[in-house]
């Protein structure tokens, strides 16, 4: 909060949900000027249909230091309408996570000999960045939405958001596309589909649980993993365990979401958000125990 705002000079600010204000629109603009080059504005511009510029000298513009196609980018936000302005921040991330997918590294393990420690390469250290620096204006704006794993999302608090992002980007690609999928439907504003959100992020969990136990085909379910998880050596508590297999039948009787039940039909945000955040927790919880146990992690 502002001296102005503590001294009640100015109106608090409140979060900003279905628009945004003229400083936080004129702040996204000038990080999105101080980050992108002119190989992102393209990538931007082609996605939003906008016609692109060729230039043989995009490859060797610096950073920030212009050129025609970031220069159209720039002039084409002054009319865009706030959400377009949120669109083009996940763009902008999608450049940087389609740059290190490409990279042959492994991202995760660039090992620092005179440290005894691995690190992230450069595009991941981007990617970091990135979303660091747009969810710092985002916060301290105050807008209802922030950038977690290349989505914009509706505002959680920031263990969450940690907690999420830690589950989504796993040496395990099943479990990653499950957890990606649930926040993108339920971060769809126009479209949120709760009820896909709470499939995938259960997906999660059971694939994960497939992962460490090794079933496939018709036996690998949840429901069917979760029991033979002290098979491979990973106990859990009785109390964690039975409240998954609750969840599970949450989801999966009769009347359940992955049955289309009526009662699921329309099933609330909050369950959606609350479903991404246990799953998410719990792939993170089996994961680091899967760990322990020797598991590939």
């Amino acid at each position: 909060m502002s001296f102005s705002e503590r001294m009640k000079l100015v109106p608090v600010k409140q979060i900003q949900k279905d628009n945004i204000d003229s400083v936080l629109k004129h702040r996204i603009t000038n990080l999105i000027e101080e980050t992108f080059d002119d190989n992102q504005s393209k990538f931007i511009l082609d996605i939003m249909g906008y016609r692109t510029i060729s230039d043989k000298n995009i490859f060797t513009i610096p950073v920030s230091h212009g050129g025609k196609n970031f220069d159209k980018l720039i002039a084409t936000l002054q009319n865009l309408p706030w959400n377009n302005l949120y669109d083009i921040i996940e763009y902008g991330y999608s450049f940087l996570k389609a740059n290190c997918e490409d990279c042959t590294s492994n991202c995760d393990a660039i090992y620092d000999e005179a440290n005894d420690e691995f690190y992230p390469c450069d595009y991941k250290l981007q990617m970091i960045e990135y979303s660091e620096s747009f969810n710092c204006i985002l916060e301290q704006e105050k807008s209802g939405y922030r950038l977690i794993d290349g989505v914009i999302s509706p505002i959680i608090g920031e263990i969450e958001i940690a907690c999420i992002e830690e589950a989504s980007n796993t040496p395990f690609s099943s479990v990653n596309t499950h957890l990606q999928k649930a926040l993108q439907l339920y971060s769809d504003r126009e479209n949120p589909d709760y009820e896909n959100s709470i499939k995938e992020s259960i997906s999660a969990v059971e694939s994960m649980c497939c992962i460490i136990t090794g079933l496939s085909g018709t036996q690998a379910t949840l429901g069917n993993a979760l029991k033979h998880l002290e098979d491979r050596g990973l106990i859990l508590h009785g109390a964690l365990k039975s409240a998954f297999e609750k969840m599970y039948g949450y989801a999966s009787d009769t009347n359940g979401i992955r049955h289309g039940g009526i009662d699921f039909k329309n099933a609330p945000a909050e369950d959606a958000k609350y479903m991404l955040l246990s799953c998410s927790a719990f792939v993170n919880y089996l994961i680091e125990k899967y760990s322990k146990m020797g598991g590939n992690s």
